[in-house]
């Protein structure tokens, strides 16, 4: 088996995975209400900003977490729920969102998307951010999670 480095890694899933542009997101976020954006960041990332009406649900816990976001979380099924939607993933560059695309998608999950460019992009394109403190904290089983207008 070759040895990979995290970027050689990450090169190779971007060819895997499905990838979308910040206007993907942008125009998801203003046609439906009920869309699945998942920012992935670490918490303190997260201070940073967030794209308004992203969910948060860290990298680290992701694939443990996604059956409790709001959209799913009452169904009979969450998972079969889930895998009939559109997800959408960002993180800081769009690296960890592509290696948790993968994920997802080895899950079952076939309509997932990593946003190309990350939350860098979309602040450096002069997006629409939501702040921390314009954001509600929200406790979902010991998961923090910051979401503009509701918990997941």
């Amino acid at each position: 088996m070759k040895l990979l480095n995290g970027r050689e890694l990450v090169g190779l899933v971007k060819h895997e995975i499905k990838q979308c542009a910040c206007d993907d997101v942008a125009r998801e976020l203003a046609e439906n209400p009920e869309a699945i954006v998942i920012d992935i960041r670490e918490t303190e990332e997260v201070t940073l900003g967030m794209i308004a009406g992203a969910v948060h649900i860290p990298r680290g816990v992701l694939e443990m977490e996604i059956t409790d976001h709001k959209s799913v979380k009452h169904s009979d099924n969450p998972l079969q729920t889930l895998a009939s939607k559109s997800i959408y993933l960002y993180c800081r560059s769009g690296a960890r969102s592509a290696l948790a695309a993968k994920s997802l998608n080895a899950m079952g999950l076939s309509q997932v998307w990593s946003m190309a460019g990350g939350f860098n992009l979309w602040v450096e394109q002069k997006r629409s951010v939501v702040s921390k403190q314009q954001a509600k904290l929200w406790e979902v089983d010991g998961l923090y999670a910051w979401e503009q207008g509701g918990g997941i």
